[in-house]
């Protein structure tokens, strides 16, 4: 029997445009911000910290079902695609950090295009205990528990998870200019403020990934949803999973 949820004010609403492009180039910034001449060093802040290569986010990236069979009049694309579940909180260092945003990054290698998909925080997911919000699940039982349903609230399997915070956005902005020294002596302090399942060498792919398609070719987007009924007096979002396939292009229309 689904549990019946706290109501709170909604958080999910999206802030002004300025800190939302803010953000999303800050995380296309950290992906793509040369990194790749730097492995010995970043391989050291990163093993060090031990938030790379996270066995728990690893684990919640194996539980995802497989996704579901396209709408009549659609068919899965062909393409090669790398999806990133982008979670910001307040503190990746506490045991109950908070949710403060959930983006997903698309990139697709075979038309070197990629989009960063905003996610309503109050969109609608369900595991073992039920039904409630992503924000709700988040802060019961963690990233770790996120992320299957989150993939099957979007009928998008997750490849990566990347749970980082606000100061680390804040960081690689300030470093947006700085040079190969600034960036060593600052790779500790980034990696200090996320935690990822990937390898050092499966972040370095990722930046690679990120530079051949080129930042010019990555869009900023909203995830496609509505607002529901959520049965106890309220509301939550629910992801139109076929136009969120054919924005990102994970789906086309049958010939």
């Amino acid at each position: 029997m689904p549990h019946r949820r706290e109501r709170f004010e909604r958080s999910d609403v999206p802030r002004e445009s300025a800190h939302r492009n803010l953000v999303a180039l800050a995380v296309l910034l950290v992906l793509a911000a040369g990194l790749a001449a730097l492995l010995t060093q970043l391989w050291r802040c990163a093993n060090a910290d031990g938030r790379v290569g996270d066995a728990g986010l690893g684990s919640g990236i194996s539980t995802q079902a497989e996704t579901l069979d396209p709408d009549e009049g659609y068919e899965a694309s062909d393409d090669v695609f790398t999806h990133i579940l982008v979670l910001t909180v307040d503190d990746v260092r506490k045991s109950a950090p908070t949710l403060q945003r959930a983006q997903l990054l698309s990139l697709d290698a075979t038309k070197r295009k990629g989009y960063l998909v905003e996610i309503p925080l109050d969109v609608r997911v369900e595991d073992a205990s039920g039904t409630s919000t992503l924000q709700e699940l988040f802060a019961a039982k963690g990233a770790q528990s996120c992320i299957a349903p989150l993939a099957a609230a979007c009928n998008i399997r997750a490849t990566h998870v990347l749970v980082a915070t606000d100061e680390l956005w804040d960081q690689v902005r300030g470093l947006r200019n700085s040079g190969v020294s600034a960036l060593l002596d600052s790779a500790s302090g980034l990696f200090s403020n996320i935690s990822t399942d990937m390898s050092t060498s499966q972040l370095l792919d990722v930046v690679e990934l990120v530079q051949s398609i080129g930042v010019e070719n990555l869009d900023l987007k909203d995830a496609p949803a509505d607002a529901e009924d959520d049965g106890d007096g309220g509301s939550w979002s629910r992801i139109r999973q076929t136009e969120l396939g054919l924005l990102v292009g994970t789906l086309r229309p049958t010939s």
